[in-house]
Parts: C-alpha cells; structure tokens; sequence
C-alpha cells in the first residue's frame, strides 16, 4: 500500500500519471508503438501506446495461437479546477487565477489548503513544438472561505458558485506582481515567450497517508480512481497470458463524459484491438471470433456505505470499505453488469480466493455511467463493472479501506491468468 501511495504522489495529474505508467512499461520490457508508424508484432511481444500524453494502453501477446483479449479499463484523470487560456484576474489588491470546474469535484473540500499548479505547457522550440510535463508542487495558491460573521448560515449549507467563489487567491500585488508563466518559464529553463499554450489545473498538496486505529483506512486525493488504475497495471505486469491478448486501458477524459480521442468514447480501443489482429494476419471474420471470446472488466470505485447517513443506501445492497471487490449493478444499463458477466468474474474472485459484494443503488438515486458501458458502443463484448467501496467520492481528499487494493490485484492477476471460453449462450468454460 506504501507503493500506491507513492504512485499518488508522484502523479498530480493524468499526464503525469501516464508518463510514470510509460516509464514502468518500459522498465519491464515493453515496447512503445506510434499510431502513425506501421505495426509489426510478434508473438510473445509486449506492447504500449499513448494518447494525447494523458491516456495509455497497453498489452502482452501470448507466444501460442490467441484465442481473445482480456480487456481491463481505468481512469486516470480526476475532478479539479483547470486553469482558463487568460488565468490572470485582479480584484483589489490581490491577484487570483481564473479558472473553471474539471469534472464533478465537492467545491468546499478544495477551499483552505495549499493548492499547486500542475500540468503541461507547449513551447515553441525552433521548428516544432514541444511538450513539457508542469509540477509546482509547494503552495501556488489558496481558495479562502469567507469568514462566517460574514456567512452566517454557512453551516446550514451554502450553495458556492464557481465563479465568484472558487478562484484561487494567487498573489499579494503590493508585495510582488509575479507572472506565473515566468515562474514556469523559470522552472523549465525556457523563454516566457517561448510557451504557446497549456493545459494547467490546481492540485492538492496534501498527499496520501493511513488513518485508522489500525490503519485499516487510507486518506489521500484522487483515489477515484487511481487505485484501480494502480491495481490494474500491476496485475497487468506480474500476470502471464494463456491463448488471450492482456489489455491494460487506462483511459482520460473519464469525469467529463469520456467522449475525447483519448477518452473511452473514442477510438483508441477498438483501433488498437483491429490493428493488433490484422498485424497477427488475423481476417476480418477471425477478427470477430477473438472479440466472441473476449471479456472486459471495467473498475471504477464504487459508493461505499456512509454511517452517518444510511438513509441513502439500499438496504441489501450497499457496499463497505474492506470487505472484497465490490460488483456494480444497474437494470438501466449504466453498468455493463449482467448475469452471465457477473458470474464469470465472481468465479475469477473463487479461484483468487478474494471477497466480492454486489452494490446496487437505491431505487430513486442515479448512478453515473461506466467505462464499460461507454466502451461497449465501440467494442461490444462481455463485460462487468467492478470498483472498490471509498467515501467522500470526489473530493479534494478521499477515503479507501487499506485491505481492498491486495484483493483487486490479486483478483485481477487471476483474470489476465484465465480464458474467456464462451462456447454458446448458456455455457462458459472455465
């Protein structure tokens, strides 16, 4: 657990986290490939592709005859504030950046802490433009409550707008008037008027650490949902294909809808999953045979049970921190759960001996959709929505059970380790 927690730290944003999962493929002999070159894959090679530096994919071709993929999908990106193309903003004596909401974030767990800036800037270098990865990790910034003699009710509940009350007090313009784009300048060893553009967002100083008489709980930002992209790869890494094609996604874009190039939505799945077939001199119609006898698991964390409001739980259904992989149901089809999905992955959890528990929600509150349910529009093969039990979803710091992540990865090696035999409608072989 110690590990994920450095994984958290050392990866503020998508694009940081993609480069660091770039960096660990590569450490264990994986080759990076180019959309734009001419495939050529062998059997038994190992393989990785990224997407707008913020999306990665990755996958190992057994040495025998394939049969299928196993398809295992995360995110990597997080609710946060981006920062806008003009973030400069004076209001009296102060400086603040003008920003606006990424995703779904809980505004008022973003308010009196330290906040950084991190990100990536593109600069005009001679010829081409290059990117360059942005991590100000000491307090650029604060987003300051008002004082509650001027907000009475603010324990009765106060509804914050992004505009007015989310922008970050930067800078004290009596004391000093630094432009922030020379301090980044400054920090990459390039001319201020060298940066062409950035994508730039506020992130929370405030790291990972354990809580919990026994430390059974851990406390740290973007949880959701890094901790099953974390478990993802490193079954991923310590798991060895029989007759299927291992896939690693680690998608972005996912708390804004997923329907970006690099997002779920997009084309990055279905084009890698064509392209490797047809460089193994697969046909069309083999093609869609490997896809019948191909399985998907989606994990994206999952509403685990609140004590101090159980009124917003079903009953029967709701889901606990430590207590096993948690499987997502909704008759709606916002998750790509069914029977015969859950089913075989409950079986995947028997063989690796971990805990598994089935979440539904309450009747009259929505869940959101999945990435198993966005990539199906693409890929239309079997697939079940998984997740671990965390509270506070979505906020600038977020709760976990400390035993979850073990079972995941462990559950997870046992699906990259097994074969999707789908032999009719009413039989799988296991």
């Amino acid at each position: 657990m110690k590990n994920f927690l450095k994984f958290i730290e050392d990866t503020p944003t998508a694009y940081h986290a993609a480069k660091k999962i770039k960096t660990i493929l590569s450490q264990n002999g994986f080759c990076e490939l180019q959309e734009q070159q001419e495939w050529k894959l062998k059997k038994g090679g190992k393989y990785f592709i990224g997407r707008n530096m913020s999306s990665v994919l990755a996958f190992v071709i057994p040495d025998t005859d394939v049969k299928g993929y196993n398809v295992a999908a995360a995110h990597l990106d997080s609710p946060t504030f981006k920062l806008k193309p003009n973030f400069c903003l004076e209001r009296g004596n102060y400086q603040s950046l003008n920003v606006e909401v990424y995703g779904g974030p809980i505004f008022s767990t973003w308010m009196d802490r330290p906040l950084g800036i991190a990100g990536r800037v593109f600069i005009k270098e001679k010829n081409q433009i290059l990117a360059k990865l942005i991590d100000l990790n000491k307090g650029i910034a604060v987003i300051p409550n008002m004082p509650i003699h001027y907000n009475r009710e603010v324990n009765k509940g106060v509804e914050l707008n992004p505009q007015i009350d989310m922008l970050p007090l930067f800078q004290d313009t009596n004391i000093g008037n630094a432009d922030l784009y020379d301090f980044i300048a400054k920090e990459i060893n390039i001319k201020k008027e060298d940066i062409l553009s950035s994508d730039l967002y506020l992130t929370n100083l405030d790291r990972g650490r354990f809580i919990g008489l026994n430390e059974e709980f851990i406390l740290a930002p973007q949880i959701d949902d890094l901790e099953c992209a974390y478990g993802i790869l490193q079954a991923f890494l310590n798991s060895t294909p029989k007759n299927t094609i291992n896939l690693c996604v680690l998608f972005d874009n996912e708390e804004i809808g997923s329907s970006t190039t690099q997002g779920a939505d997009g084309t990055m799945l279905d084009v890698v999953m064509r392209r490797i077939a047809t460089s193994l001199s697969k046909t069309e119609e083999e093609y869609y045979q490997m896809l019948a006898h191909s399985f998907m698991v989606s994990a994206d964390n999952a509403q685990g049970f609140h004590p101090n409001h159980p009124e917003k739980y079903d009953k029967t259904n709701a889901c606990y921190l430590n207590q096993g992989i948690v499987i997502k149901n909704a008759a709606r089809g916002s998750y790509s759960t069914d029977g015969l999905s859950s089913a075989y992955f409950q079986a995947i959890c028997l063989k690796a001996n971990v805990k598994v528990q089935k979440n539904t929600n309450r009747s009259d509150i929505l869940g959101g959709s999945t990435l198993g349910s966005i990539s199906l529009r693409h890929v239309s093969i079997p697939s079940v929505d998984i997740g671990l039990a965390e509270l506070a979803m979505h906020s600038a710091y977020e709760t976990a059970g400390s035993l979850d992540l073990k079972d995941f990865i462990q559950a997870m090696k046992e699906f990259y380790n097994s074969s999707f035999d789908f032999t009719n409608e009413e039989k799988i072989i296991l």
